[in-house]
């Protein structure tokens, strides 16, 4: 199933209180989501990270809401 996503670039990470956020698809438990989200390794801060994100083409993004 193909769910209505709003989802942002990578270079506009989310930072809170918490940290920085990696997107709601990070946690997701959902068997039945066909869209494009795939793991990729990216770098946050310097740091590499293994992240699951939505990715059209070259553009990847992460999901959040």
């Amino acid at each position: 199933m193909r769910y209505k996503c709003k989802t942002i670039p990578l270079d506009r990470l989310l930072i809170d209180f918490n940290g920085i956020n990696l997107g709601l698809c990070e946690d997701c438990g959902c068997l039945d989501c066909s869209n494009p989200i795939e793991k990729k390794k990216i770098s946050i801060l310097g740091v590499e990270k293994e992240c699951r994100v939505f990715s059209r083409g070259i553009d990847v993004s992460i999901v959040v809401s």
